[in-house]
């Protein structure tokens, strides 16, 4: 009796992430495939579509994601995964409450000598007063 202990194939979720280790995989079956048809000229000939249905059942992934894969390394000779976006801190964030209520003041003090307090203003203000860090306009 044949008995093979295969594991199910797991099917990634749709919109899920893919990495680069998932792509190096989908890369290396498809030379796999390649190199099998060239050594055995008596085998049918796969497509690249059928190439391409073929890895996607055997890793689990769309055969769009392997198709796009694919292309990638066919037109870069490599594959990456999209680099993770990096929450920048706000510049609420990057300052004490010391600071803010000082800046506060200054605003405050604007209004006090009956002046409108623009952007150029308060930040002339702040970069001048030497207890406060500098800003710039950005």
């Amino acid at each position: 009796m044949d008995v093979t202990d295969e594991s199910p194939i797991i099917k990634n979720p749709s919109g899920k992430y893919i990495g680069s280790g998932q792509r190096k995989v989908v890369v290396n079956l498809y030379n796999a495939l390649v190199k099998r048809q060239l050594e055995n000229p008596d085998s049918p000939r796969l497509t690249f579509r059928q190439t391409i249905v073929e890895i996607s059942k055997t890793t689990g992934l769309g055969p769009r994601t392997v198709q796009t894969t694919l292309s990638e390394y066919k037109n870069q000779g490599t594959v990456s995964s999209p680099n993770k976006k990096r929450k920048t801190p706000a510049i609420v964030d990057k300052i004490d409450e010391f600071d803010k209520n000082a800046i506060r003041q200054l605003i405050h003090n604007f209004w006090r000598r009956r002046e409108v307090p623009t952007i150029t203003k308060i930040l002339t203000a702040i970069n001048e007063d030497e207890t406060l860090p500098n800003f710039k306009r950005t």
